[in-house]
Protein backbone atom coordinates (compact mmCIF):
# COMPACT_ATOMS: atom_id res chain seq x y z
CA UNK A 1 0.00 0.00 0.00
CA UNK A 2 1.29 3.54 -1.04
CA UNK A 3 0.70 6.78 0.80
CA UNK A 4 2.10 10.20 -0.52
CA UNK A 5 3.35 11.00 2.72
CA UNK A 6 4.84 7.83 2.80
CA UNK A 7 6.17 7.90 -0.87
CA UNK A 8 7.84 11.29 -0.12
CA UNK A 9 9.38 10.34 2.63
CA UNK A 10 11.26 7.58 1.05
CA UNK A 11 12.02 10.34 -1.31
CA UNK A 12 13.78 12.23 1.30
CA UNK A 13 15.39 8.91 2.74
CA UNK A 14 14.13 9.97 6.36
CA UNK A 15 11.89 8.45 8.43
CA UNK A 16 9.44 11.71 10.25
CA UNK A 17 8.36 10.89 13.79
CA UNK A 18 6.72 13.57 16.29
CA UNK A 19 4.64 14.03 18.77
CA UNK A 20 0.78 14.52 17.67
CA UNK A 21 -0.70 15.74 20.78
CA UNK A 22 -1.16 19.09 19.03
CA UNK A 23 -3.28 17.65 16.05
CA UNK A 24 -6.05 16.59 18.50
CA UNK A 25 -7.95 19.73 18.75
CA UNK A 26 -8.24 19.96 14.98
CA UNK A 27 -9.39 16.72 13.74
CA UNK A 28 -12.27 15.31 12.63
CA UNK A 29 -14.92 14.05 14.71
CA UNK A 30 -14.72 10.48 16.06
CA UNK A 31 -17.90 8.99 14.63
CA UNK A 32 -16.50 10.08 10.96
CA UNK A 33 -17.35 7.15 8.51
CA UNK A 34 -14.28 8.10 6.77
CA UNK A 35 -12.16 6.95 9.83
CA UNK A 36 -10.71 3.12 9.01
CA UNK A 37 -11.98 -0.55 10.33
CA UNK A 38 -10.34 -1.27 13.68
CA UNK A 39 -9.87 -4.71 15.30
CA UNK A 40 -9.76 -4.09 18.88
CA UNK A 41 -7.48 -6.79 20.68
CA UNK A 42 -7.29 -7.10 24.54
CA UNK A 43 -5.36 -10.38 26.15
CA UNK A 44 -6.32 -11.76 29.34
CA UNK A 45 -4.41 -13.53 31.91
CA UNK A 46 -6.32 -13.90 35.27
CA UNK A 47 -8.02 -10.27 34.96
CA UNK A 48 -11.98 -11.69 36.67
CA UNK A 49 -11.95 -8.85 38.60
CA UNK A 50 -11.81 -6.17 35.37
CA UNK A 51 -12.79 -8.44 32.21
CA UNK A 52 -16.32 -8.13 32.57
CA UNK A 53 -16.27 -3.94 32.47
CA UNK A 54 -13.45 -3.50 29.96
CA UNK A 55 -15.19 -5.78 27.45
CA UNK A 56 -18.78 -4.30 28.03
CA UNK A 57 -17.24 -1.09 28.10
CA UNK A 58 -15.77 -1.60 25.06
CA UNK A 59 -18.85 -3.15 23.40
CA UNK A 60 -20.84 0.09 24.49
CA UNK A 61 -18.20 2.61 22.97
CA UNK A 62 -17.33 0.77 19.72
CA UNK A 63 -21.31 -0.13 18.96
CA UNK A 64 -22.22 3.89 19.59
CA UNK A 65 -19.29 4.98 17.51
CA UNK A 66 -20.77 4.13 13.27
CA UNK A 67 -16.99 2.62 13.38
CA UNK A 68 -16.66 -1.17 11.30
CA UNK A 69 -14.59 -2.60 14.29
CA UNK A 70 -14.34 -6.20 15.95
CA UNK A 71 -13.40 -6.96 19.18
CA UNK A 72 -10.85 -10.00 19.50
CA UNK A 73 -10.07 -11.34 23.38
CA UNK A 74 -7.73 -13.99 23.93
CA UNK A 75 -7.49 -15.74 26.91
CA UNK A 76 -4.06 -16.98 28.36
CA UNK A 77 -4.44 -19.77 29.95
CA UNK A 78 -5.97 -18.18 33.07
CA UNK A 79 -6.23 -20.33 36.27
CA UNK A 80 -9.30 -18.01 38.01
CA UNK A 81 -12.43 -17.62 36.36
CA UNK A 82 -11.53 -15.22 33.15
CA UNK A 83 -12.05 -18.23 30.73
CA UNK A 84 -16.02 -18.86 32.33
CA UNK A 85 -16.56 -14.90 32.02
CA UNK A 86 -15.27 -14.50 28.50
CA UNK A 87 -17.52 -17.13 27.05
CA UNK A 88 -20.36 -15.71 28.87
CA UNK A 89 -20.01 -12.43 27.19
CA UNK A 90 -19.51 -13.96 24.47
CA UNK A 91 -23.08 -15.03 23.89
CA UNK A 92 -24.28 -11.27 24.76
CA UNK A 93 -21.70 -8.79 22.78
CA UNK A 94 -21.70 -8.61 18.92
CA UNK A 95 -18.76 -8.85 17.04
CA UNK A 96 -16.88 -10.35 20.04
CA UNK A 97 -14.50 -13.05 19.12
CA UNK A 98 -12.65 -15.56 21.67
CA UNK A 99 -9.59 -16.98 21.49
CA UNK A 100 -7.98 -19.09 24.46
CA UNK A 101 -4.39 -21.10 25.25
CA UNK A 102 -4.84 -23.86 26.98
CA UNK A 103 -2.00 -23.63 28.89
CA UNK A 104 -0.22 -19.36 29.83
CA UNK A 105 2.00 -19.12 26.46
CA UNK A 106 3.01 -15.12 28.26
CA UNK A 107 1.80 -12.09 26.72
CA UNK A 108 4.26 -11.67 23.73
CA UNK A 109 2.50 -14.94 22.14
CA UNK A 110 -0.96 -13.51 23.15
CA UNK A 111 -0.08 -10.55 21.56
CA UNK A 112 1.38 -12.37 18.22
CA UNK A 113 -1.99 -14.40 18.07
CA UNK A 114 -4.07 -11.39 18.55
CA UNK A 115 -2.30 -9.56 15.76
CA UNK A 116 -2.26 -12.70 13.36
CA UNK A 117 -6.55 -13.16 13.74
CA UNK A 118 -7.46 -9.78 13.67
CA UNK A 119 -9.10 -9.07 10.17
CA UNK A 120 -9.60 -5.08 9.93
CA UNK A 121 -7.20 -2.20 8.38
CA UNK A 122 -5.97 -0.91 11.81
CA UNK A 123 -5.24 -3.15 14.69
CA UNK A 124 -5.46 -1.23 18.51
CA UNK A 125 -4.16 -3.55 21.32
CA UNK A 126 -5.56 -2.59 24.89
CA UNK A 127 -4.85 -4.46 28.24
CA UNK A 128 -7.63 -5.84 30.44
CA UNK A 129 -6.33 -4.74 33.81
CA UNK A 130 -7.78 -1.24 33.24
CA UNK A 131 -5.13 0.98 33.13
CA UNK A 132 -5.61 2.06 29.56
CA UNK A 133 -8.92 3.65 28.42
CA UNK A 134 -10.37 1.63 25.55
CA UNK A 135 -11.74 5.93 24.77
CA UNK A 136 -8.40 6.69 23.78
CA UNK A 137 -8.36 4.71 20.60
CA UNK A 138 -10.93 8.02 18.90
CA UNK A 139 -8.42 10.29 19.67
CA UNK A 140 -5.72 8.17 17.95
CA UNK A 141 -8.02 7.57 15.15
CA UNK A 142 -7.83 11.22 14.16
CA UNK A 143 -4.37 10.43 13.65
CA UNK A 144 -4.73 7.46 10.78
CA UNK A 145 -4.75 9.88 8.37
CA UNK A 146 -1.39 10.93 8.84
CA UNK A 147 0.50 8.07 10.25
CA UNK A 148 0.70 4.39 10.62
CA UNK A 149 1.28 3.65 13.76
CA UNK A 150 0.84 6.23 16.81
CA UNK A 151 1.86 4.62 20.04
CA UNK A 152 -0.08 5.82 23.35
CA UNK A 153 2.73 6.96 24.92
CA UNK A 154 2.50 7.17 29.33
CA UNK A 155 3.22 10.34 30.63
CA UNK A 156 3.90 8.72 33.89
CA UNK A 157 4.42 4.87 34.34
CA UNK A 158 3.59 4.24 38.10
CA UNK A 159 7.03 2.44 38.24
CA UNK A 160 9.58 1.54 41.03
CA UNK A 161 13.07 3.27 40.35
CA UNK A 162 14.54 0.11 38.90
CA UNK A 163 12.00 -0.25 36.43
CA UNK A 164 12.05 3.41 35.24
CA UNK A 165 15.56 2.46 34.29
CA UNK A 166 14.95 -0.22 32.71
CA UNK A 167 12.05 1.13 30.97
CA UNK A 168 14.32 4.23 29.75
CA UNK A 169 17.43 1.97 28.50
CA UNK A 170 14.66 -0.23 26.44
CA UNK A 171 13.05 3.06 24.75
CA UNK A 172 16.60 4.71 24.44
CA UNK A 173 18.34 1.41 22.72
CA UNK A 174 16.47 1.96 19.58
CA UNK A 175 17.24 5.69 17.96
CA UNK A 176 21.38 4.96 19.58
CA UNK A 177 21.52 1.38 17.31
CA UNK A 178 18.99 1.67 14.43
CA UNK A 179 18.00 5.52 14.11
CA UNK A 180 14.36 5.11 15.20
CA UNK A 181 12.55 6.57 17.82
CA UNK A 182 9.86 4.20 18.85
CA UNK A 183 9.03 6.28 21.59
CA UNK A 184 6.90 3.79 24.50
CA UNK A 185 7.51 0.45 22.46
CA UNK A 186 5.54 -1.58 25.26
CA UNK A 187 2.76 0.67 25.66
CA UNK A 188 -0.83 0.75 24.00
CA UNK A 189 -0.70 1.27 20.23
CA UNK A 190 -2.59 1.44 17.03
CA UNK A 191 -1.34 0.03 13.69
CA UNK A 192 -1.73 -0.41 10.75
CA UNK A 193 -2.26 -4.14 9.89
CA UNK A 194 -0.16 -4.45 7.03
CA UNK A 195 2.69 -3.82 9.22
CA UNK A 196 1.89 -6.87 11.09
CA UNK A 197 1.55 -9.23 8.12
CA UNK A 198 4.47 -7.83 6.15
CA UNK A 199 7.63 -7.93 8.93
CA UNK A 200 7.82 -11.26 10.69
CA UNK A 201 9.15 -10.72 13.84
CA UNK A 202 12.28 -12.44 15.27
CA UNK A 203 12.64 -11.43 18.58
CA UNK A 204 11.27 -13.75 21.30
CA UNK A 205 10.98 -11.35 24.01
CA UNK A 206 9.56 -8.32 24.48
CA UNK A 207 11.90 -6.02 22.61
CA UNK A 208 9.05 -7.82 19.72
CA UNK A 209 7.33 -5.06 19.96
CA UNK A 210 10.19 -2.11 19.66
CA UNK A 211 11.30 -4.81 16.55
CA UNK A 212 8.27 -4.41 14.86
CA UNK A 213 7.94 -0.53 15.07
CA UNK A 214 11.87 -0.25 14.20
CA UNK A 215 11.32 -2.77 10.90
CA UNK A 216 8.44 -0.31 9.64
CA UNK A 217 9.81 3.11 10.55
CA UNK A 218 13.00 1.48 8.06
CA UNK A 219 10.60 0.42 5.61
CA UNK A 220 9.12 4.53 5.33
CA UNK A 221 6.03 3.75 7.78
CA UNK A 222 5.49 6.89 9.84
CA UNK A 223 5.10 6.41 13.55
CA UNK A 224 3.99 9.09 16.39
CA UNK A 225 2.91 9.48 19.41
CA UNK A 226 0.16 10.22 21.64
CA UNK A 227 0.99 11.02 25.18
CA UNK A 228 -1.97 9.97 27.46
CA UNK A 229 -2.96 9.82 31.38
CA UNK A 230 -2.89 5.88 32.34
CA UNK A 231 -4.15 4.51 35.72
CA UNK A 232 -2.01 2.66 38.30
CA UNK A 233 -2.73 -1.56 38.16
CA UNK A 234 -4.48 -2.77 40.90
CA UNK A 235 -5.33 -6.11 40.32
CA UNK A 236 -2.89 -8.85 38.65
CA UNK A 237 0.61 -8.32 37.95
CA UNK A 238 2.51 -7.22 34.87
CA UNK A 239 3.69 -9.95 32.64
CA UNK A 240 7.13 -10.19 30.65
Amino acid sequence: MQRRSMKDNQKRGEHRFGNASSLLDSSPDSHSPSFPSVSVCFPAYNEETTITEVLQEAHSLLSDSGLNYEILVCNDGSSDRTEEIIEGLARTIPRLRVFRHARNLGIRATFEHLYQEASLEFVFLNSTDRQWKTSLLFEMLRLTKDWDVIVASRKDKNYGPVRKVVSWGFNAIPPLLFGVRTFDAGAVKLVRREIIERFPIVSQSPFSEAERLIRAARAGYLITQCQVEVARRETGKARA
